[in-house]
């Protein structure tokens, strides 16, 4: 016996989710987004781990671009178009996006190790 065959099991399929959230902040925008909803809306017959994570997936999504676009407004409202506006608003989009990307790679190393994402909890 090679010791591969020792390690196979059934896979649940949480890494699809995962990795369409990161190509949605990486790679492909919109299509990520709409693809990972697709997956959310249809995966009531999947596994439990598929299901968190597809949900966690969206959430996070919809999150990110609440956050993201929310405060760069804010900002705009409070400074208007001046250098310290742009300033402000690059490093906030900046920032956010890398914690958001850092989140789907940890959620992707938990999806791997068929465990639940950290976070949200409350979708457990």
């Amino acid at each position: 016996m090679r010791y591969s065959d020792s390690l196979k099991t059934k896979e649940p399929g949480a890494m699809a989710p995962v990795i369409w959230y990161l190509l949605n902040l990486l790679a492909l925008p919109i299509i990520g987004f709409l693809v990972l909803l697709v997956i959310a809306m249809k995966s009531g017959e999947a596994s439990e781990l598929r299901r968190v994570h597809s949900k966690a997936g969206v959430y996070m999504s919809i999150l990110g671009a609440v956050l993201i676009s929310s405060g760069v407004a804010i900002c705009w409202f409070v400074y208007g178009n001046t250098g310290l506006f742009w300033t402000y608003a690059i490093v906030w989009a900046v920032v956010l996006h890398t914690s958001f990307v850092l989140w789907g790679m940890i959620a992707l190393a938990q999806a791997i190790g068929n465990k639940p994402p950290y976070f949200p909890r409350r979708l457990l």
